[in-house]
């Protein structure tokens, strides 16, 4: 006969005789016993220890949107410059346009603009929509942005939205000035859980 180890829960282990035929059962068993204890004691363990990296990692993006929402510095998410050209309507009107926004500038500095921002995310952002007027080159690389940059009201989002902002205003520069500028550049500031 062999000598088997036999090693209950709480008792050490001993040997004892056991038949030939009872060696393999008995392994088997041991073996069984063991590999349920190790699961028992280890797989909650590795599954709170995952969850409790998942959270942090949350908690931690969590805090940076936060922080970058409480800052209240606005950040430019999409600009672009583009050449005005004749527009439709009569009265020396020129007119600027681009995947996401079109707009109007009159020979009396009267601007017109709309403008649509897709927001990816469900948390909220403040969006913010604001275009200047220069003289420049016909790409509008190299521009002198003689006007200041008018804003038009913050619009929150959520959720995913789209949302479409429009305003209209009238620029500061001199009349004589107006039929001079040949360029827009067109922003868009965020707040908040920007996309």
């Amino acid at each position: 006969m062999r000598q088997l180890p036999s090693c209950a829960a709480g008792a050490g282990c001993s040997h004892r005789s056991a038949p030939i035929g009872t060696f393999g059962s008995q392994q088997t068993t041991v073996h069984n016993a063991w590999i349920r204890a190790v699961r028992q004691a280890v797989i909650p363990g590795l599954i709170s220890a995952i969850a409790m990296a998942a959270l942090s990692s949350c908690a931690l993006q969590q805090e940076a949107a936060e922080s970058e929402a409480v800052s209240g510095e606005p950040r430019i998410v999409r600009q672009v410059d583009r050449p005005l050209s004749p527009g439709t309507g009569g009265d020396g009107e020129r007119m600027f346009r681009d995947n996401f926004v079109r707009g109007t500038l009159s020979a009396s500095g009267h601007w017109q603009l709309r403008g649509e921002v897709v927001h990816p995310r469900l948390r909220c952002a403040s969006y913010q929509f604001g275009l200047r007027f220069g003289n420049g080159d016909a790409s509008c690389d190299d521009t002198d942005w003689s006007a200041g940059l008018e804003l038009l009201p913050s619009r929150l989002q959520c959720n995913n939205a789209t949302v479409i902002h429009s305003g209209e205003g009238t620029i500061g520069v001199p009349p004589e000035e107006i039929s001079a500028l040949n360029c827009v550049r067109v922003v868009v500031r965020c707040t908040g859980a920007c996309g």
